[in-house]
């Protein structure tokens, strides 16, 4: 069953997007307007906009946008039918159900995938791949290990695999939408041992698939698809979520096989990427379940790198999360080698793990270079709680031997010496020139393209910009114009992008207008340029 178009309506109109970003990000609120930092993308300075009265959000930075459900979407990993069912809880709203075209759609493409699950575990367990067997014992894994985490072989001749799929009455259109097919046509996965990646409820979304012979990437996965969303997705084995609310914390790894040696070692609350860098959805779908989580990436630099990056992440949305780090053994690599070697004493990684901060905090320690861990310090520290910045500042002093007293001076020195001019956008470079064009083609589209003299002026002042605001306005591209109703934007914004615009424009019309005059001789350029001159004054004056 859906959602009936009507409700939805009905509380979307009842709804206020800043509910549920200002609970999730930090952003202030100024009416019904505001500005947050992304919390779908790492950031210091907000970039994300967002609207009561539109119920509407934007970034600047990584382009995500929508409206309210879409945000509950991204924030929860949840699809659209249960972000509208939680914003319905916030509101005490009583929704109308009806039947839904694309929920049967979605049990269709997840009952074809729970047969191609069924298919590779058959080809593993019948012995198609001898290789892939003896890999796997090489990995430590037997017989029934292989049953009990469902690995499957996808055979070397795709054929095979299309004479089942043809039994299933799969369309090609479907495989594509399942996420199965190259950028050619041809099927992804072809003598490959293979991983189903469930959700919560144990359907097989998406799969990983590991060569076992030397040719084309060592780790592939499924293509996005209406099912799978690798920002979203996870890597688990069936006990994931239970074992999680009985133990009440969670072990992230890097690889399908670093979760199944947790498993091994009596951990089935471990989860992996699976082959993406972790994203704040991910982490948000965690959250959605327990407060504690144990990072056990490989025990290398990129390892080091990607668990700061946790951290990052952490530092740019508030959260009562608490991060941990389990150290492995110097002599492993991971936790797959620890188990391959029949270690089984794991009781010493979790008595010995840091709290993730203090992790970080080690890491940039350069004993030669004091200044440089300060500055490193304060941007691990900049979105710490009080009570969180203090413990840190607490244990570098104990680190380094400089008083907690010397350390708060040093940061505030810092603090002191930078500009407190932080806006949105710093420069009209290139960079950001998509940027200004976005809002004032959004607040055109918004006042049905009833614009001033000004306006007009600086629109005829580019013609590639005047060509696309003319593109638009004749709507020869709807798709192009369509991505611009979910803009939002304050008044701020809005002048400064015109500022921008016009000085950019301005400049390069000032520079072509030079050129003009030295091949023609023609002097009464020199009022244009005059003219041009004295506006980006003007427009500079206003920022």
């Amino acid at each position: 069953m859906g959602i009936s178009k009507q409700s939805i309506e009905d509380l979307k109109n009842k709804s206020k997007i800043s509910d549920f970003i200002l609970s999730s990000t930090t952003g202030k609120l100024r009416g019904n307007k505001g500005m947050a930092l992304c919390p779908f993308h790492g950031e210091k300075t907000a970039s994300m906009s967002f609207t009561d009265e539109e119920n509407l959000f934007h970034c600047f930075g990584c382009r995500e946008g929508g409206d309210i459900f879409k945000y509950i979407q991204l924030i929860n990993n949840v699809e659209f039918q249960e972000s509208v069912e939680i914003a319905a809880d916030k509101y005490s709203f009583n929704l109308t159900y009806t039947d839904s075209k694309f929920e049967s759609d979605q049990k269709n493409l997840i009952s074809y995938m729970n047969k191609l699950n069924d298919y590779f575990v058959k080809n593993m367990n019948e012995g198609k791949s001898q290789d892939s067997i003896n890999y796997l014992k090489s990995r430590n894994l037997e017989g029934v290990d292989i049953k009990e985490f469902k690995i499957g072989f996808a055979e070397k001749n795709e054929s095979d695999t299309l004479k089942f799929i043809n039994t299933l009455g799969i369309s090609k259109n479907e495989l594509r939408n399942l996420g199965l097919l190259s950028d050619k046509g041809n099927l992804l996965f072809k003598n490959r041992i293979i991983f189903p990646i469930t959700n919560l409820r144990n359907d097989t979304v998406g799969f990983g698939g590991r060569a076992i012979e030397d040719f084309g990437p060592k780790y592939i996965n499924s293509a996005e698809s209406g099912v799978y969303k690798k920002n979203r997705a996870l890597y688990f084995t069936d006990n994931f979520l239970s074992v999680v609310k009985k133990k009440k914390f969670v072990i992230l790894v890097e690889g399908y096989f670093d979760v199944i040696a947790f498993n091994k070692l009596g951990y089935a609350n471990v989860a992996s990427p699976s082959g993406t860098a972790l994203t704040v959805q991910q982490i948000n779908l965690l959250s959605r379940y327990t407060k504690d989580i144990y990072i056990c990436f490989d025990n290398d630099t990129a390892g080091d790198m990607a668990t700061k990056r946790i951290l990052e992440i952490k530092n740019n949305q508030p959260s009562d999360l608490n991060f941990f780090k389990l150290n492995l053994p110097d002599n492993y690599k991971d936790i797959s080698e620890f188990f391959e070697a029949g270690e089984k004493n794991i009781k010493n990684i979790f008595d010995q793990k840091e709290e993730l901060v203090e992790f970080c905090i080690n890491m940039i320690i350069d004993t030669n270079d004091t200044k440089k861990t300060f500055q490193e310090f304060k941007n691990i520290t900049k979105f710490l709680s009080p009570l969180e910045k203090d413990l840190a500042i607490s244990y570098l002093s104990k680190k380094i031997g400089i008083t907690k007293e010397v350390i708060l001076n040093e940061l505030n020195y810092q603090s002191n010496n930078e500009s407190d001019d932080t806006p949105q956008f710093k420069k009209s470079d290139i960079n950001h020139i998509n940027t200004f064009q976005e809002i004032l083609i959004a607040d055109l589209i918004k006042s049905k393209f009833e614009y001033d003299d000004e306006i007009e002026y600086l629109i005829n002042i580019d013609e590639n910009f005047k060509k696309l605001i003319l593109d638009i306005k004749s709507n020869k591209n709807p798709e192009e114009s369509e991505k611009y109703q979910n803009i939002s934007y304050t008044d701020d914004q809005l002048r400064e992008a015109i500022s921008r615009l016009y000085i950019y424009f301005a400049d390069n019309k000032i520079d072509t207008l030079i050129k003009v005059m030295d091949e023609s001789n023609d002097l009464s350029i020199l009022e244009d340029l005059e003219h041009l001159k004295k506006k980006i004054e003007f427009y500079q004056n206003t920022l």
